[in-house]
This record gives C-alpha cells, sequence and structure tokens, in this order.
C-alpha cells in the first residue's frame, strides 16, 4: 500500500477537480473523443472525462430507524439502514458528450426505458491547490479520489435561453461511496504517491476548450431554425418543431417537416427563420423517481428502477406579438396533441413524442414600467424524452449491433 501525495492544500476549488463518469465497474478512463470533435470511442468498460463540467455535489445520507422497547426509556438500539448517494452535476453544452449520456453506456437505445437499467461508475480526482489545472505530472499532484459505484442517473434537466451558456443537470444515486487517500482500495483515477492517471496528460486539461460549432459553448444562436434543419448522420434531417398554436407559427407552410423530416408531425409548426415566432427560452426536465427493490438475503436493493410512468416537463416563452391563443372553456375539451422537437447545431436533438399538452400558459409582462409581454408555455407528456448526440457511447454500440440512433423514436 502507498498513500496519495501529502495533503497541504488549504481549500479545494474549481481548478482542483476532474471528473469521470462511464460504465459501471470500469477499469479504465479514456478522453471520450479520439481527437478534439473527432470520432467517438467506445466507453464501454471505462469512465470518461467530462468537459465542460461547472459543479459537483455529493450527499450521504444515512437512514437511522430508533427501535425501543418495554422496560426501559433509553434506546434499544438505532439501526442503520443503507446509505443513499446522491451525485449532482451542472454541465455547460460545448459539443462534448453529455453527462446523461455518459451515465448510460449500456443503454439499448436512446428512449427512458432504454437507458432504465444503465448503472454508471462516478469518480473524481482532487489536486494540489497550487496546480493550474488536473494533469499527470512529475510532483504526483494526486490527495484524494472519490469513487461511487453502481449508480444509476435519478433527474436530468436541459436549459436553452437567449441570456446565458446552454446547460444540462443530471442527479445520480446510489448506494456505495469511498473516499481514496491511498491505493489500497478500487482507486483508478489516482495511483500510488498521488500519480495522476495518464488520461490527464498535458493535451487535456490546461489546453482545453469547447468543441461546439466555432469551437465554443453553445448559446442562443446554436438553436437550429427553419424549414431546411440539419442532418448529422448524412441521410436524416432534424428540424427544431414546436406547437402550432404558438403566434407566428406556419404549419401549413410549404416545407415543414416532423422531427425525424418525414412528413409533418401532430400539430407542429418549424420556426421560420425571419418569421414572428420568437422563441427565447427552452427547459426540459424529467424525475425518473428511483425506487428499490429488496430480497431476502442481500442488504443491497437488487434492483433500482424506473418508476414508469414519469412526467416529462417543457417549458416553451417566447416574446409575445400577440396573445396566447389557448382558450378555455367550461363545457368542452379546450387541449391537443402537439409535437415538440428542439435541435442544436453541435448534434444534440431533443424529442417529446406527440402527444404533449398545455398544463398552464401565462401571459405577462410590458407593463408601464418596462418592458415586453411574454408568454410562458408549460406542457408535459409520458415517457417520452430523447436526448441524441453524435457524441453518445451507444452510437458506437448502435454501430456495432445494427440500431438505427438517428431517428424519429416516435414516428408512427
Amino acid at each position: 500500500m502507498a498513500n496519495f501525495a501529502t495533503n497541504d492544500n488549504k481549500r479545494v476549488f474549481y481548478a482542483t477537480q476532474g471528473v469521470a463518469v462511464g460504465d459501471k465497474a470500469a477499469t479504465a478512463a479514456i478522453d471520450p473523443y479520439t481527437s478534439r470533435g473527432g470520432t467517438m470511442s467506445s466507453v464501454t468498460g471505462k469512465v470518461a472525462v467530462v468537459h465542460g463540467l461547472q459543479s459537483m455535489g455529493v450527499t450521504t445520507n444515512f437512514n437511522l430507524e430508533q427501535i425501543f422497547e418495554l422496560g426501559q426509556l433509553s434506546l434499544y438500539e438505532n439501526r442503520e439502514d443503507i446509505p443513499e448517494i446522491e451525485v449532482t452535476f451542472e454541465k455547460v453544452m460545448d459539443g462534448y458528450p453529455l453527462v446523461y449520456h455518459l451515465g448510460t453506456v449500456t443503454a439499448a437505445n436512446a428512449t427512458l426505458s432504454g437507458r432504465a437499467n444503465a448503472r454508471a461508475d462516478v469518480r473524481a480526482v482532487i489536486g494540489f491547490d497550487t496546480a493550474d489545472q488536473i494533469q499527470r505530472a512529475s510532483d504526483n499532484s494526486g490527495v484524494a479520489e472519490l469513487y461511487c459505484s453502481g449508480m444509476y442517473i435519478s433527474s436530468v434537466s436541459y436549459n436553452l435561453a437567449t441570456d446565458g451558456n446552454f446547460t444540462e443537470s443530471t442527479t445520480f444515486v446510489g448506494n456505495d461511496k469511498n473516499w481514496f487517500t491511498d491505493d489500497s482500495g478500487n482507486n483508478l483515477l489516482v495511483g500510488a504517491n498521488g500519480l495522476i492517471n495518464s488520461v490527464f496528460d498535458s493535451s487535456l486539461f490546461g489546453a482545453d476548450a469547447p468543441v461546439g460549432n466555432n469551437s465554443s459553448v453553445l448559446r442562443r444562436e446554436n438553436v437550429v431554425i427553419g424549414t431546411d434543419g440539419l442532418e448529422f448522420d448524412g441521410s436524416t434531417t432534424f428540424r427544431t418543431v414546436v406547437p402550432s398554436f404558438i403566434e407566428g407559427a406556419t404549419a401549413g407552410a410549404t416545407g415543414v417537416a416532423g422531427p425525424g423530416g418525414t412528413g409533418l408531425q401532430t400539430n407542429c409548426s418549424t420556426i421560420p427563420d425571419g418569421g414572428r415566432l420568437y422563441l427565447s427560452s427552452f427547459s426540459c426536465s424529467v424525475d425518473l423517481g428511483r425506487e428499490a427493490i429488496n430480497q431476502l438475503g442481500k442488504r443491497v436493493p437488487y434492483y433500482r428502477y424506473v418508476n414508469f410512468p414519469v412526467d416529462v416537463t417543457v417549458d416553451l416563452e417566447t416574446t409575445a406579438v400577440g396573445g396566447d391563443n389557448i382558450n378555455a372553456a367550461e363545457e368542452s375539451q379546450n387541449l391537443s396533441n402537439h409535437s415538440i422537437q428542439i435541435v442544436c447545431d453541435d448534434s444534440t436533438v431533443f424529442q417529446f413524442g406527440n402527444k404533449n399538452k398545455v398544463t398552464s400558459v401565462t401571459y405577462g409582462g410590458g407593463d408601464a414600467g418596462g418592458g415586453n409581454a411574454t408568454v410562458a408555455y408549460s406542457m408535459t407528456n409520458s415517457n417520452d424524452f430523447v436526448v441524441l448526440h453524435s457524441g453518445d457511447p451507444i452510437t458506437v454500440n448502435a454501430g456495432s449491433s445494427g440500431v438505427n440512433y438517428w431517428k424519429d423514436y416516435f414516428d408512427g
């Protein structure tokens, strides 16, 4: 056994932390692109370095049950049940693989049910607070490693707004967490004497940069609008489509196509380039509500299942150029199903199927104090949540097994 580097840190801050997420029981660490913006590498049996990470939080809850007995006031036993581990990440969307995808390496396909059984390892390295980056070097600067094994994706959300960077937020849940300060355990990112894993070479952190279009983090200009769309596999056209009731939509216009480019879908419209539909923000979220299944003879749950059906929430806000176009009559059915798909030019595609309905609409702003009126639509569906990206590890698996990855998952 050899200890890691002597810890003389006065603090831990952003430059001293590196994170990798990937396959359960991974035995190697990689940078998921073989070159900047290049071909995706297989992450099977590996963890992949996360780029563009803004924050990480780790919460551990110990579940205690107080047991008393007749005959004494004092506690009989303070029984400890299995601990609950929660790891949260926020990442900018930058062209690199999404955390949601790195956490579901073994997914059968891109749908919620296809990703439901995938489990992940989450690892983090802490280095010297005097170093400029996490890097394998002669000074052996690794002081600690976090290892959370067998984690499940519990929730995921995305926020695309006009006034900032596009972000991804993910939460993992599990029951096993270790902090290593020596090489006596299942350490991977830090070795004996604090030698950091070779994946953190001089070409990784220190000179890292986004690989989105124009080598930039995604912002408002990276949403694809208009009828042309984009192809990410050389054959399938993906277009941003929103509900047709939004003011400025042109559902009947020539060239309007469905999410996969195969035809007009349900009550939807592209966003006309140069038109009057001004989308100012989009966000989506899903909470998978993981619940444990236990068995006699074992302390650890053998499975944490997704409690289907789950609610998928989509929020759209527009700059008002008219009313909200949602009528509400007390003696009739008011709502229809709508298709929603949002496309970004780095190959990120959000698909929410064809059965989205409005849960609320708010018209506000434009008051005498100044400012513009806005219309905010909250919509929901059940279980229809697909996120595609060229850096999804299952694209490698799909290519080898003949599964079609780039498609409309809700067409027909």
